[in-house]
C-alpha cells in the first residue's frame, strides 16, 4: 500500500522509519494544491493541519492518520464512509494528558500579548515595551478541560485570580472559581478560549458576546478560528477596542500566511498560524500513538 504525507517537515524522523518498514512512503513537501491532485491515489494520508483534505467519491484512500485532536482538516463526508477508517488522538483523553506543547503555547500567547514582544521586531525605544503583568489580574478560562485547566493551574501559579467556565466539567479546583459565561466576559482581563470545535461552538464567540468584552480585554484562542465570529472579532481589534492572541484562523489552510501577514501588522493582535502543538516532544509522541493505533488495526486486515 502507498501513504502519502504532504508536509514530511512536520513528522518525526521515527514514524518516517517505522511505517516505511512495510508500506511505499512519499514523505514530501506540497502545497494544499498538489495535495488536492495526487491524494486520492493513495491508499494512505499521513497529515496534520497544514492541509485539508478534501473529500472525492471515486478514492483510493483507506487509511486517514491523523495526530490531531481537531478533526476540521478532514472533510466531514469521510466519516460515512465505512470502508475508510480515520484515525486520530481525539478520544484519547489519558494519553493526551502528557502532551504539554498546546499548553505552553497558549500561556507564551498571554506573555507576548502582555510584554509587547512583537515590537521587538520593529522598535528600539524601551518605551515601546512596558507592557502589563499577569500578576492579580483576573482571567477567564472559557472550558475547563485538558488544556483549560492546565492553563489556569499555571496563571494560578503567577497570582492570578482565575474564573472559569464550562457545560460539562462539573469538577471542583481550588484555584478555579466557577462562574457564568457572562461574568467571564464582562469582568475578566485576560479570557482564554479553550473549547473543541463541534456542530455546538462553531461560532460560539458570536458577536453578541464579543460585544460584553470590556475595553483592552485580551482575548486568546488556541482552539479552532471557526468558534470566533472572526469577521466581528477583526472590527473590534481594528477598532483597539480589545487585543486577540491567537494560534487559528477560519480557512488557515489555504489562508494561514495571508493572515498571518495581514493581522501581525495590527498593534493590538498576533496571529501565530497554528503551531501550538509543534514541540520535537509532542510530534514525537503523538505520531508514535497514532503509528501504534494504525498498525494494530492494518495488522488484523
Amino acid at each position: 500500500m502507498k501513504l502519502l504525507c504532504p508536509s514530511k517537515n512536520l513528522f518525526s524522523y521515527k514514524i518516517k522509519h517505522l511505517l516505511e518498514k512495510f508500506l511505499i512512503c512519499d514523505f514530501v513537501n506540497i502545497n494544499q494544491k498538489q495535495f488536492e491532485k495526487v491524494v486520492h491515489k493513495y491508499e494512505i494520508v499521513l497529515l496534520r493541519f497544514s492541509h485539508k483534505l478534501f473529500y472525492k467519491k471515486d478514492t483510493k484512500i483507506k487509511y486517514i492518520l491523523s495526530p490531531t485532536t481537531g478533526i476540521n482538516h478532514i472533510d466531514k463526508k469521510f466519516f460515512s464512509r465505512k470502508n475508510i477508517k480515520i484515525l486520530t488522538l481525539q478520544d484519547e483523553n489519558f494519553f493526551l494528558k502528557d502532551v504539554a506543547a498546546s499548553t505552553e503555547f497558549t500561556i507564551t500567547l498571554i506573555l507576548m500579548s502582555l510584554r509587547k514582544t512583537k515590537n521587538l521586531i520593529f522598535k528600539n525605544d524601551r518605551e515601546k515595551f512596558i507592557g502589563k503583568e499577569i500578576y492579580k489580574k483576573k482571567i477567564g478560562i472559557i472550558g475547563l478541560g485538558r488544556i483549560g485547566v492546565k492553563v489556569a493551574k499555571i496563571l494560578n501559579a503567577f497570582g492570578a485570580s482565575i474564573y472559569g467556565y464550562d457545560i460539562h466539567n462539573t469538577n471542583d479546583f481550588k484555584f478555579i472559581k466557577k462562574v457564568k459565561l457572562n461574568y467571564i466576559l464582562k469582568n475578566c482581563e485576560i479570557i482564554s478560549v479553550n473549547i473543541p470545535l463541534n456542530s455546538k461552538t462553531i461560532n460560539f464567540m458570536n458577536s453578541n458576546k464579543l460585544k460584553l468584552l470590556k475595553k483592552n480585554t485580551l482575548l486568546v484562542n488556541s482552539s479552532r478560528g471557526e468558534v470566533v465570529d472572526e469577521d466581528y472579532l477583526m472590527t473590534l481589534v481594528k477598532k483597539k477596542v480589545i487585543y486577540y492572541a491567537t494560534d487559528v484562523v477560519i480557512n488557515e489552510h489555504k489562508l494561514g500566511l495571508k493572515k498571518m501577514k495581514k493581522y501581525n501588522k495590527l498593534k493590538n493582535m498576533i496571529y501565530s498560524n497554528h503551531i501550538a502543538g509543534l514541540t520535537e516532544e509532542s510530534i514525537l509522541k503523538t505520531d508514535l500513538k497514532i503509528f501504534n493505533k494504525f498498525k494494530k488495526i492494518y495488522e488484523k486486515n
